[in-house]
C-alpha cells in the first residue's frame, strides 16, 4: 500500500496518519507559544492561550486535511469545541497535579499532550466520520 493512498484515504489509519501530522505541527507550534509564555506568565494560563491558539488552527485543519470529505459545519465546529475544551479541562487538571506533585511543568505538559492526544482523536474521529457523517 503506498504512502498517498493511507494518507488519502477516509479510513482510521489514513484518519490518524492525517492526524498525527497536522497534530504534530500544532502541537509544536503551542507547544513553542506555552514554553515562550513560561517565561511571562503562570503554567496554566500559559497552557490555556496556547491551547486557544492551537484549537483556532484545528477548526480549519480538520474538515480541510484531516478528515478528508467531510464538510465543515456548524454542528462540527460545536463538537470540535466542546471535545477540545474537554480536553482543555483534562489536561489542566493533569498539569495542575504533576507541578504539585513536582514536576517541571515544562516536562508535565509533555504527558498532558500525550493523554489528551489520544482522546482528540478517538472524540473528533466519532464527530467527523462516525456520527452524523452528512450534518447539516
Amino acid at each position: 500500500m503506498s504512502k498517498v493512498h493511507l494518507l488519502g484515504g477516509q479510513g482510521l489509519i489514513g484518519d490518524g496518519l492525517r492526524f498525527a501530522l497536522v497534530g504534530a505541527g500544532n502541537t509544536a507550534f503551542t507547544l513553542l507559544v506555552f514554553q515562550l509564555l513560561l517565561f511571562w506568565l503562570s503554567p496554566l494560563i500559559s497552557y490555556y492561550l496556547s491551547w486557544a491558539i492551537g484549537l483556532a488552527v484545528l477548526l480549519v485543519a480538520f474538515p480541510r486535511y484531516v478528515f478528508k470529505g467531510s464538510s465543515a459545519t456548524v454542528w462540527r465546529a460545536a463538537s470540535t469545541v466542546a471535545i477540545y475544551l474537554a480536553s482543555l479541562m483534562i489536561g489542566g487538571v493533569l498539569l495542575s497535579e504533576l507541578t504539585a506533585f513536582g514536576i517541571n511543568p515544562r516536562f508535565g505538559i509533555l504527558i498532558a499532550i500525550g493523554f489528551t492526544t489520544l482522546f482528540n482523536f478517538a472524540a473528533s474521529r466519532l464527530v467527523y466520520r462516525l456520527i452524523r457523517p452528512n450534518p447539516v
